[in-house]
């Protein structure tokens, strides 16, 4: 189901270049997600999830062991140039990191908690309208997810 899931991004990824749009998550050429599909393994070991909170949304990243030193390089990279694009530098970047990007610089909050299994990221706001932001972007990326899955998973 791992390696369905990564085809499935790539090629969801590639159709949306075609059609001249920016791709929700772009594993290949955003380069902010590239750093996750640039450590050896890891995109085929690694299951992501995200929830919508009465606050926000909570992104669940778990690793096996072997593979955390690679997901600790990889989301240092990816969090170094995120905030050049949250700083206002212009990068090209996709849908879903363009997003995070505008979440955070409209008021949103980050936090991060990392437990031995998982990488846990809640973004939150106290401002109505900045939530029903926030929920948006989770619940799109959740329907991502799920047309990844359900259109590959054979």
């Amino acid at each position: 189901m791992k390696s369905a899931l990564v085809f499935a991004l790539t090629v969801m990824a590639a159709a949306a270049v075609a059609g001249d749009q920016t791709p929700w998550v772009d594993m290949e050429s955003c380069p902010i997600c590239v750093n996750v599909t640039n450590e050896e393994g890891l995109t085929e070991n690694m299951v992501w999830e995200h929830h919508l909170t009465a606050t926000g949304v909570m992104t669940l990243t778990t690793v096996p062991p072997d593979y955390q030193p690679k997901f600790v390089r990889a989301k240092g990279r990816m969090k170094e140039i995120l905030g050049k694009v949250v700083a206002g530098e212009a990068i090209d970047v996709c849908g879903y990191c363009s997003s995070i990007a505008s979440l955070l610089k409209s008021g949103a909050k980050a936090e991060n908690i990392v437990t031995s299994a998982s990488d846990i990221l809640f973004i939150s706001a106290t401002d109505e309208v900045v939530i029903k932001d926030i929920q948006v972007h989770g619940q799109k990326t959740i329907d991502f997810l799920q047309v990844a899955q359900d259109g590959h998973d054979h």
